[in-house]
């Protein structure tokens, strides 16, 4: 007798779960990393990674493409989030990601000394001069959202990430376009993509020890 597999309808349910959502985000959000393998011509420890999607840079769409998917990704998986401080949390950060991508610096200052004279004169557009709010509205919901992670979690990788992201943000503030503020914001990054995937791994707990009549162990309740 043959067994009937699950229908591509059953699959995809399984598949749009926060958490599977998270791990996609965390990947997408890593991408910069691709600049390990790229010419892209950027400083690893003195350039910010947002320069990578700068105007005039030759692989721009592509990290403007992850980025954009990764937003995408976390406002999937807020549907079907706890915590109002979390769900508000990574909205917010799925937000000021999108807009970090549509307001695009004009050029990269950390590599082009031209790019630093009209950020000095004030020559940038408008996209360049918001860039820096949108970063800050980035880290900020992300620390948020990582704090609530802690408070609904308990655990002690999850308080690593709120301290990580602590001081990475007050080096960040401290060397502000100076030498060393690239790799500070590298670590920042890479401790944001770990708070997505222990996310992740929280909502698989909380999915797993969830269980209603006649609804699948796993799966979430509708809010």
């Amino acid at each position: 007798m043959a067994v009937e597999g699950p229908s591509g309808h059953h699959v995809l349910r399984r598949l749009d779960q926060p958490g599977v959502w998270l791990i996609v985000a965390a990947l997408l959000y890593s991408s910069w990393l691709l600049e390990l393998a790229l010419p892209t011509g950027l400083s690893f420890v003195d350039s910010y990674v947002s320069e990578l999607l700068a105007d005039d840079q030759p692989y721009r769409w592509v990290f403007r493409a992850a980025d954009v998917l990764g937003a995408c990704c976390l406002l999937l998986a807020a549907r079907r989030m706890r915590g109002r401080l979390i769900i508000v949390s990574v909205l917010v950060f799925a937000a000021a990601t999108l807009a970090d991508t549509l307001l695009s610096l004009d050029c990269a200052a950390s590599v082009d000394a031209l790019c630093r004279y009209r950020e000095t004169i004030g020559s940038v557009s408008l996209g360049h001069r918001l860039h820096q709010v949108t970063s800050v509205l980035t880290f900020g919901s992300a620390l948020a959202a990582a704090a609530g992670l802690e408070r609904s979690t308990r655990r002690w990788h999850a308080k690593v990430v709120v301290a990580l992201l602590a001081t990475t943000g007050v080096l960040s503030a401290v060397l502000a376009n100076q030498p060393g503020a690239g790799l500070v914001q590298r670590v920042q990054l890479l401790t944001v993509a770990a708070g997505l995937l222990l996310g992740a791994l929280a909502s698989f707990r909380a999915q797993a020890s969830f269980v209603e009549p006649g609804r699948p162990a796993g799966s979430i309740p509708a809010r």
